[in-house]
């Protein structure tokens, strides 16, 4: 990869302090989720459709925090165009883990209230801008008002900080639910 950039998931922080079931041989790079363009030089294999120095592509890979990684060509998809490295680098675990959960798990339909717990990380982000186009109500909980804010302008309706006290409270008269004191 050439022109990159690299995604940081909660995964790849655990990695790092050696507490996550994925663990590397050391020394090693660390970093999953990368966007870049193929690199010149890099040998093709038969029935690859990337192109060196031309085909941009975002994926998953051991070491995507180098200045060159090495993937496995269906482990990339073409970085759609107008969108760049930064977006792209955290598609590839994020989106899919979202939308896995909200569609098959959760079989979340148009109408329905979307609570986003951690709103503000790679996969509740993720959540929002889904949840969001999937037609749901979507409230965002983060611990600042600041992530609330970046909640709110990538989709979510409304925005819970549970830093304060009584957020449960607000959560519970945003969905309409009853429940107890806490």
């Amino acid at each position: 990869m050439t022109n990159s950039s690299a995604g940081l998931n909660f995964f790849d922080i655990l990695q790092t302090q050696g507490k996550y079931q994925l663990k590397p041989p050391h020394p090693y790079v660390a970093g999953a989720e990368f966007a870049g363009t193929v690199a010149l030089g890099s040998p093709i294999p038969p029935g690859c459709p990337f192109v060196p120095g031309q085909t941009r592509v975002f994926g998953a890979t051991q070491g995507a925090y180098a200045t060159r990684c090495k993937a496995n060509w269906r482990q990339c998809v073409e970085v759609p165009a107008g969108m760049g490295f930064e977006e792209a680098a955290g598609l590839f675990v994020t989106y899919p883990t979202s939308w896995a959960a909200l569609k098959y798990r959760a079989n979340l339909q148009k109408g329905e209230t979307l609570l986003v717990l951690a709103a503000a990380g790679g996969v509740g982000m993720a959540a929002v801008q889904i949840g969001r186009a999937m037609g749901a109500r979507v409230i965002a909980v983060c611990g600042s008002e600041d992530k609330l804010e970046v909640c709110k302008r990538y989709g979510a309706d409304e925005g819970v900080n549970y830093s304060k006290e009584g957020w449960q409270k607000k959560v519970l008269k945003l969905t309409g639910g009853k429940g107890v004191d806490v």
